[in-house]
């Protein structure tokens, strides 16, 4: 393997084009995959549509999930397990069916150190040149190409989950005979999920044409197949708690909290702070200790749902832009301090990738990596004492006010 790695670039015209005949073939000559990426809702809903409609082709499917993905993604995880597709939790499950594996398939992720486990499916998969496909639309900051070799499907989208359908639309288009993935309310959940994951509910689109396209083909596809169930004797009616008929019905669902879980979230919505034109919450053990009445703790499944709330409502409290900070651990699994910063939806006056190089001069060694978008990026740095992390991030503050003022 080799350890320099590209930075990714979008690509298009007739390269992109190779690129997607060579993703078509190869997906088509194999009969084993390995699925795996940065997990959130667009890269698991990238794997899971993906991988849905290779299971239809008798073809076999292993899913690189670490943890469980929450109670609003557990329909997810119900899809996976009812199609008897495999997870994979840990080093030891990779290990034993390394060679099973013709074809990695690496979904959303921009770099290796997001990838769960890369250093041993490095290791122990890549290092026998398997064919490799990278479907991704993260460019900048410290993004990269995973492999140094394997097929490239690097572009300009709102989601991953819009070039997984146009791989879709492509293999039908190449074998109309077979399933048609647009049939298959599984497989367009998962697409539409990744688009509303990654556009914060439709709020956040950088592409509208793209985004117009899919949504309405895949929406109008989730009404025409889904059938509801009326109650009879023997079973109640579906509910749209149950089954999703449209797009609407699956964001309801993502944004929904327990009363409990409201609770938590608008105590700790009242703490965060302005610093100038940003916002800032620190989930981080001393504040954890202040609100433990009402909140679980901050790294259980419990408090995932509220996670995601709360890193688009800081950026909102300033209208401008907001950092996050919380311990977790990385795709490797060691410990860390989670540096997330996002952009109001109505703000677009900065491009958060330029402090990727503030944040590394500040940290020096004791940074791991990160990346992302304009307008939200994560960064990741060891272990330290909270005082001295709090020192460190006004300067970051100070980098990013300047930055909004002059722009």
């Amino acid at each position: 393997m080799c350890l320099y790695m590209k930075e990714k670039k979008p690509i298009n015209g007739a390269t992109w084009e190779t690129n997607l005949r060579q993703t078509i073939d190869v997906i088509n000559s194999s009969s084993c995959f390995l699925f795996s990426g940065d997990i959130d809702p667009d890269s698991v809903g990238s794997m899971l549509s993906l991988s849905l409609y290779l299971n239809q082709l008798d073809k076999k499917v292993f899913l690189v999930i670490p943890d469980t993905l929450g109670d609003n993604l557990d329909f997810f995880e119900k899809i996976i397990h009812y199609n008897s597709i495999r997870i994979l939790r840990n080093q030891e499950e990779i290990e034993a069916i390394k060679d099973e594996i013709e074809t990695v398939i690496f979904c959303d992720t921009a770099n290796t150190k997001l990838v769960p486990f890369y250093s041993f499916i490095a290791e122990c998969i890549l290092s026998k040149k398997p064919k490799v496909i990278e479907i991704d639309h993260h460019f900048g900051a410290d993004s990269e190409e995973l492999t140094d070799y394997g097929i490239k499907l690097f572009r300009n989208a709102n989601a991953n989950t819009e070039i997984i359908g146009t791989i879709l639309e492509t293999l039908h288009e190449k074998n109309p005979q077979g399933p048609n993935p647009f049939s298959q309310r599984n497989i367009i959940l998962g697409l539409i999920t990744g688009m509303l994951g990654d556009t914060v509910g439709g709020k956040v689109i950088h592409y509208q044409e793209d985004y117009d396209y899919w949504m309405e083909k895949l929406g109008e596809q989730l009404k025409e197949i889904t059938r509801w169930r009326g109650a009879d004797d023997k079973r109640g009616q579906d509910s749209p708690l149950s089954k999703f008929g449209d797009p609407k019905q699956i964001l309801d669902y993502l944004n929904r909290l327990t009363e409990d879980q409201e609770s938590c979230f608008n105590l700790l919505n009242s703490r965060i702070e302005i610093k100038g034109k940003m916002g800032f919450l620190n989930l981080l053990p001393s504040t954890y200790e202040e609100v433990k009445g009402n909140c679980q703790t901050f790294g259980s499944d419990w408090f995932v749902d509220i996670m995601s709330f709360l890193v688009n409502a800081v950026p909102e409290k300033s209208g401008h832009a907001g950092i996050v900070t919380f311990e977790g651990k990385n795709a490797e699994g060691k410990d860390c301090i989670f540096i997330k910063i996002r952009r109001a939806v109505d703000f677009s006056g900065v491009d958060l990738r330029t402090g990727e190089d503030k944040i590394k001069e500040l940290f020096g060694d004791l940074y791991m990596g990160g990346g992302g978008h304009a307008g939200a990026v994560s960064f990741r740095v060891h272990p330290m004492e909270e005082k001295e992390l709090l020192a460190r991030l006004e300067k970051i503050f100070a980098f990013f006010n300047n930055a909004i003022q002059s722009g």
